[in-house]
């Protein structure tokens, strides 16, 4: 079973915040695991599975970290896992390139056998084009079955993840010894959608949302145990509250209480520890909020974020589809917005500034962006928005 036990910590700090960081305890995500194993196990009996998995969800959710665990129980298993990079699936040509190398089929080949004056020559031959033929050939480079891992999947062109969904479709039909399990931003299914039917149908998608409140514990506090710093239930409690229960802030969070308890020669995290943890964390986040505001003004959606922080913090920090569509249309006819309707709710998906978490409900997709939304609106000249 793959399971998301605490990694060893020794006596250093034992989190990890950082983009991609294998946490010490992955934790909240048996359901995801639960699947990936079933999936691995069809697989290794000769039953290559119907459908990949996709996960998308925001950013700073995890998504990275479960297709290594994943990758690490199929080589457990026996297989070879093997990353795709999301540069191949942002052109044709790069696709080509990638599957060439991946099969073995860079190096010219021998083509035919041409009768000469002095006896018989080879010909050489360029090494086919074909993606369909070249993914085939790179499941069949060796014995063991092969599970391909596609993270930021919203970033593939629309031609080459046609061309690359086609063959995978076809290499599913051949029964060949393979699966796909690919991660992604809330337009990672769209994205996908674009490709074709097949492609759609190729992939049982899961959301990776933030924890719920009894894993944020579990992550916080079994890691520290484990580490020889246990963490008291006042410091539990309010690390837990100021994570929001997103999987990167409670990395962040853990990390700073763990370094001022080291500090401060205590040997427990205490409650002061997380305190003063909160404090020094709220600089890194604030940079961090900082960062997706500019992401959002370089794709040039900026002037929706306050009108949808306001609107967020009407409806308790969740929004009604019919609202938010209204709310795109308002701002899209605005003489300064460049973008339509569609153009700023595809971008705000693909940043990760918003996502469905269920029918026709949306939410911010990072925790407090809306406050922070809305201070810095106030506190501009004529605000954004």
């Amino acid at each position: 079973m793959v399971r998301a036990g605490v990694r060893a910590g020794g006596n250093g700090n034992p989190f990890r915040p950082g983009a991609g960081q294998m946490p010490p305890l992955l934790a909240g995500r048996d359901k995801e695991l639960a699947l990936a194993e079933r999936r691995l196990d069809e697989l290794a009996g000769g039953v290559p599975p119907a459908q990949g998995i996709l996960f998308y969800g925001p950013r700073g959710n995890g998504k990275t970290v479960l297709l290594e665990r994943i990758a690490d129980r199929a080589r457990a298993l026996g297989m070879r896992a093997e990353r795709l990079p999301a540069d191949a699936v942002r052109a044709r040509e790069v696709l080509v390139q990638e599957l060439q190398e991946r099969a073995g089929l860079t190096e010219d080949r021998l083509s035919g056998v041409q009768l000469g004056p002095i006896g018989a020559t080879t010909q050489p031959g360029a090494p086919t084009r074909n993606v369909s033929r070249l993914f085939s050939a790179w499941v069949q480079a060796v014995s063991e079955p092969l599970v391909v891992l596609l993270d930021e999947a919203q970033t593939m062109d629309p031609g080459a993840g046609r061309a690359f969904f086609e063959a995978v479709q076809n290499a599913g039909s051949d029964a060949l010894p393979y699966m796909v399990i690919a991660a992604g931003t809330p337009d990672a299914p769209r994205k996908i959608r674009r490709a074709g039917t097949f492609a759609e149908r190729a992939f049982e998608k899961l959301p990776i949302g933030r924890l719920d409140p009894a894993a944020t514990t579990a992550a916080l506090t079994k890691p520290a145990e484990a580490a020889g710093r246990p963490m008291d239930d006042d410091a539990r409690a309010r690390l837990g509250r100021a994570s929001q229960d997103y999987p990167y802030f409670v990395q962040l969070l853990g990390s700073a209480a763990w370094d001022t308890a080291v500090r401060d020669g205590e040997p427990t995290v205490t409650g002061k520890c997380a305190e003063e943890a909160v404090d020094t964390a709220r600089v890194v986040i604030e940079g961090f909020y900082a960062e997706r505001f500019d992401e959002a003004r370089e794709r040039e959606v900026e002037e929706v974020l306050a009108p949808l922080a306001r609107l967020a913090a009407t409806q308790g920090g969740r929004v009604d589809d019919r609202d938010l569509s209204k709310l795109l249309l308002l701002v899209a006819q605005r003489e300064s917005v460049l973008l339509d309707r569609g153009s700023l709710l595809t971008t705000l998906r693909d940043l990760g500034i918003v996502w469905e978490t269920s029918s026709a409900v949306w939410e911010m997709g990072i925790p407090s962006f809306a406050d922070y939304i809305l201070h810095r609106a106030g506190r501009s000249p004529g605000g954004v928005g």
